[in-house]
């Protein structure tokens, strides 16, 4: 990396704090770890001081957690990434707000993708996409997905989206009042992601369908589903008894 990238951590974990300042002082010699505090109440002072292009935050800490600390800024300054112990309910807030995050004990490949990933972008994380983090954490919202696209970050609502299309490794994402997103991860990552919604069906190795908007299925060795835009998109042969199950047949 030819321009220094300057990082700060915030854990209450000291042996995490030790170990991430390791691998990131080791691995990556184009990152400078400019403060590392356990307590989040002291740091909204250090990165006035320093200027942190990254902060990597653990959301769940005593005193002040990382959500709280964040909500001392606006505009927020720098890039977040997120760093939590295994918690599918967080992980699943963190992704549907387009977010990074990094899962304890953090591994070198994933981190390396993370800083890539700023290093490819440089987004400053959005006060709105924290703003929405917290609904979902205090369980006041659960229907939003964030979509980072080349023209900014949109926000839309899971049940007015028609369907997902895959396109190598980015997706484009339709949504009923026409208007069509492409962001650049794969279908794979919105599967991950809408997994526990039982509204959305993996029809298709390129297609993820909103069974909502489903205006016709048409028979066939795998059959052919007609969604109420008109699209017509074909249904593997291996999900099509899984298809038809979900429906009560007259």
């Amino acid at each position: 990396m030819s321009t220094t990238i300057k990082a700060a951590i915030i854990d209450d974990e000291k042996h995490c704090i030790k170990t991430l300042r390791y691998q990131l002082e080791k691995n990556f010699k184009g990152i400078e770890v400019v403060f590392a505090v356990s307590d989040a109440t002291d740091a909204k002072v250090l990165v006035e001081q320093y200027k942190p292009d990254i902060v990597f935050l653990d959301i769940e800490m005593p005193v002040m957690n990382g959500l709280q600390f964040l909500e001392q800024f606006n505009p927020i300054p720098f890039k977040v990434i997120f760093t939590t112990a295994y918690d599918q309910y967080a992980i699943r807030a963190i992704r549907l707000n387009a977010l990074d995050y990094l899962l304890k004990p953090i591994n070198r490949e994933e981190l390396e993708i993370a800083i890539e990933n700023y290093a490819r972008e440089k987004d400053n994380t959005s006060r709105e996409q924290i703003t929405q983090l917290h609904l979902f954490k205090e369980k006041k919202v659960t229907d939003t997905l964030a979509l980072s696209t080349g023209q900014g970050l949109f926000f839309v609502k899971l049940k007015d989206i028609l369907y997902l299309e895959a396109d190598d490794c980015y997706t484009h994402v339709i949504v009923k009042d026409g208007k069509k997103f492409l962001v650049s991860k794969t279908l794979a990552n919105f599967d991950e992601i809408l997994t526990s919604d039982p509204s959305f069906f993996r029809a298709h190795k390129s297609y993820l369908i909103n069974l909502g908007y489903i205006k016709q299925y048409i028979r066939g060795d795998g059959g052919e589903i007609i969604m109420q835009d008109d699209k017509h998109i074909a249904l593997s042969r291996n999900n099509k008894e899984d298809f038809l199950n979900l429906f009560t047949k007259v």
